[in-house]
């Protein structure tokens, strides 16, 4: 949506009066949802890195599964996991019961 050029220029200067008084910058829907998509892609490269270097080779089954998770807190645990767990073969056993954790009213 566009705005007449008067009330885009009103706008941006009562963003930026209330930015100032509140001393915190104004943060879209829109930078919001970019911000939680990269965390989550961030998350995901960390939970397969921590594999990597732990196993070497990472099936491309374990590699899918995990860029397929939505919850951060989720891929928090996976990381922790990653970190500790023996074999990969455990760590792969645990996605299942990740993923229908994800879709739970609980979570």
């Amino acid at each position: 949506m566009a705005l007449p050029e008067r009330q885009q220029s009103n706008f941006q200067q009562e963003i930026q009066r209330f930015e100032e008084e509140n001393r915190m910058p104004y943060i879209t829907s829109i930078e919001r949802f970019g911000i939680a998509r990269g965390e989550l892609r961030k998350a995901r490269e960390y939970v397969l890195e921590v594999l990597q270097v732990r196993f070497e080779a990472v099936p491309e089954t374990i590699a899918n599964a995990v860029n397929q998770i939505e919850d951060g807190a989720v891929l928090k645990s996976l990381l922790r996991q990653a970190i500790t767990i023996a074999t990969l073969e455990e760590f792969q056993a645990l996605l299942p019961s990740q993923a229908e954790n994800e879709d739970s009213p609980e979570s």
